[in-house]
């Protein structure tokens, strides 16, 4: 097992994981946010200023990223975490979760905010068992009707 940053080979591969655990609607949205991430000349307000694989005999089992906006550098906001289906409930998410948490520290980072569709419960399960508490919940705020949650944790 290995995790490591993300490179240019890993997106297709993200993308199609995002496609099979969310649907492609969020898979057109991750390929277009992780290029921009890896394009020096982007001109946005928000890349991924970490992102990370774990990967396991060249397979990639579970990914995931944080980014700040320029005006609030002190929020980790976390997005585009996912573990395939027949890798979820092994422990690599909380492994990689583990991880970004410690690098968020080690960048002095105060606080960490995950927004999810309400229709993921497991991911808003997951989020609170690792202290995320709900801040928001919007109905109807996607193009399919269902709702976004907003969660966040403080880090000491």
């Amino acid at each position: 097992m290995k995790i490591r940053k993300l490179q240019e080979k890993d997106i297709g591969k993200i993308v199609a994981i995002i496609h099979d655990v969310m649907g492609p609607t969020d898979a057109k949205k991750a390929l277009e946010d992780m290029r921009i991430s890896l394009d020096p000349e982007a001109k946005v307000p928000y890349k991924f200023e970490e992102f990370y694989v774990i990967e396991v005999e060249d397979e990639i089992v579970a990914a995931g990223g944080f980014w700040s906006l320029k005006y609030d550098p002190a929020i980790a906001r976390l997005d585009w975490f996912v573990v395939p289906q027949k890798y979820q409930r092994k422990g690599f998410g909380n492994i990689l979760m583990n991880f970004i948490i410690g690098r968020a520290k080690k960048r002095g980072l105060k606080l960490v905010l995950a927004e999810t569709s309400d229709k993921y419960i497991t991911a808003v399960n997951f989020f609170k068992k690792y202290g995320f508490v709900t801040a928001a919940n919007i109905p109807n705020y996607w193009e399919d009707g269902s709702g976004v949650v907003y969660l966040v944790r403080r880090l000491k």
